[in-house]
C-alpha cells in the first residue's frame, strides 16, 4: 500500500516539502504532526525528533506520535534505544499506548512486519475507540499481500473511519487500497483527506499523484494550485506542477515555478536537476551546464548531474562548432531517487517504511 510510483512522468518524484514553521497556540497536533514527518522526509531526523520530543510534552498519550517516533529512531540507527524505551513502558503497563505504539514504529522501521502485525493488533485491543490505533493496524496490515490481509487492512480503516471521518491518515490509505478496484471511491477519499486538512502534505501529494496516474493532467493541475494556494512556497507542490506542465511541452511555465524552489532552497537536488532538463529542453544548454555544475559543487559525484552536465555541454560544443544539432528535446521527468534520500513520501510511516527497505 501507499507505494506512489507512477506510470508516468512524476513516477520517482521525491522532493517534499516543509511545512511553514507558524507553530502559534492554535495549531493542531495533526499539523505539527505534518512538519515533523516533513522532516523526516528530508532525512533531518535530529530536527524531527526535536520537535516531536516537543509535542510529546504537550500531548503525551498521542499513538501516532509514539509510532513516529519509533520510525525516526529506527531510521536514525537508533533501534535499540527505541526498543529499550518501549520494553520499559511495557514492563510497567502491557497495555501502555505508548510503549506499544513505538514497538510498532521501530518494527516497521527495522522492516519486521510480523512484529508490527503483533503489536497492532495488541494496539486496537487497548485502544478499541481509537481512530489512531485503528489507522495504523490498517497501515500494518496494508504492507503483507494477499486478499485476506488486504481486506483485514480495509475493514480496519473503516473502523478507523466509522470513529473520526476525517482521519486523514485513514482517508489516504483507504483511498489507496480502493485505487487499484474502484478509482471513482479512490478519488473520493482522497479529496475528503485533503477538504480534511487542506495544506497536508500528505493528502494534496497522494490526490496529484493519483490524478496524475489517471493521466488527468487537466485536474491534477488543479489540484496543483489549490494546494499551491494553501502552501504557495511547497515546493513538492511547484515541482509536481512542474512537471505536469513541462510534459505538456510548456518548458517556461515550468522553468519558472523550479527557479521559485531553486531560489528559496539553493541546495534543492531535485529543483536544480529539474531546472538543468528544462533549460536542455528549451535550447539553453549553456545555462544548463552552469546550473548542473552548480549542483555538483554541493553533490559532487551525483551521476543523473554529470550525465545531464555531459549532454548539455556536448551541445554548448556542437553550437561552437557550427554543427546543427537541432532535435526533439526530451520531456524533463523528475529524477530517479537516490538510495540515501528513500525516506520519501507518503503516510509517512509506512511509505517511509516500505521505500526505506
Amino acid at each position: 500500500m501507499r507505494e506512489r510510483w507512477l506510470s508516468t512522468v512524476l513516477a520517482s518524484l521525491l522532493l517534499l516539502a516543509l511545512l511553514p514553521a507558524g507553530a502559534g497556540a492554535e495549531e493542531s497536533a495533526e499539523d505539527q504532526l505534518d512538519r515533523v514527518t516533513d522532516l523526516m522526509r528530508h532525512d533531518r531526523m535530529d530536527e524531527a525528533l526535536a520537535n516531536l520530543t516537543a509535542l510529546q510534552e504537550m500531548e503525551p498519550g498521542h499513538l501516532r506520535a509514539w509510532m513516529i517516533r519509533g520510525l525516526i529512531l529506527a531510521y536514525d540507527d537508533r533501534s535499540d534505544e527505541a526498543r529499550a524505551e518501549a520494553e520499559e513502558r511495557l514492563a510497567a503497563d502491557p497495555r501502555d499506548g505508548g510503549g506499544l505504539a513505538l514497538s510498532i514504529g521501530v518494527a516497521v522501521g527495522g522492516g519486521d512486519d510480523g512484529r508490527a502485525d503483533e503489536v497492532s493488533r495488541l494496539l486496537v485491543e487497548a485502544f478499541p475507540e481509537s481512530a489512531d490505533a485503528w489507522d495504523i493496524r490498517g497501515g500494518v496490515l496494508s504492507l503483507g499481500n494477499g486478499k485476506d490481509t488486504e481486506q483485514e487492512a480495509r475493514a480496519a480503516l473503516d473502523r478507523a473511519l466509522a470513529i473520526d471521518p476525517r482521519h486523514v491518515d485513514a482517508l489516504i490509505n483507504r483511498g489507496e487500497l480502493a485505487g487499484p478496484t474502484d478509482p471513482a471511491a479512490a478519488e473520493g477519499y482522497l479529496r475528503r483527506a485533503v477538504e480534511a486538512r487542506p495544506g497536508s502534505t500528505d493528502a494534496n501529494e497522494a490526490l496529484t499523484v493519483f490524478l496524475v496516474g489517471q493521466e488527468r493532467m487537466g485536474d491534477a493541475l488543479e489540484a496543483y494550485d489549490a494546494w499551491l494556494a494553501v502552501r504557495p512556497a511547497n515546493p513538492i507542490a511547484l515541482i509536481g506542477k512542474a512537471t505536469v506542465l513541462a510534459g505538456e511541452g510548456r518548458y517556461d511555465e515550468a522553468l519558472w515555478l523550479v527557479e521559485n524552489v531553486v531560489r528559496d532552497d539553493p541546495d534543492s537536488l531535485d529543483g536544480l536537476y529539474l531546472k538543468g532538463q528544462l533549460l536542455l529542453a528549451l535550447g539553453r544548454p549553456s545555462e544548463a551546464v552552469d546550473t548542473m555544475n552548480d549542483l555538483l559543487a554541493r553533490y559532487p559525484g551525483d551521476q543523473d548531474a554529470e550525465a545531464l552536465r555531459s549532454e548539455a555541454a556536448s551541445q554548448v560544443q556542437s553550437a561552437a562548432s557550427g554543427v546543427n544539432t537541432t532535435q526533439i528535446p526530451s520531456t524533463p521527468t523528475a529524477r530517479s531517487p537516490a538510495p540515501a534520500s528513500a525516506a520519501a513520501m507518503a503516510l509517512v510511516l509506512f511509505a517511509l517504511a516500505r521505500r526505506r527497505r
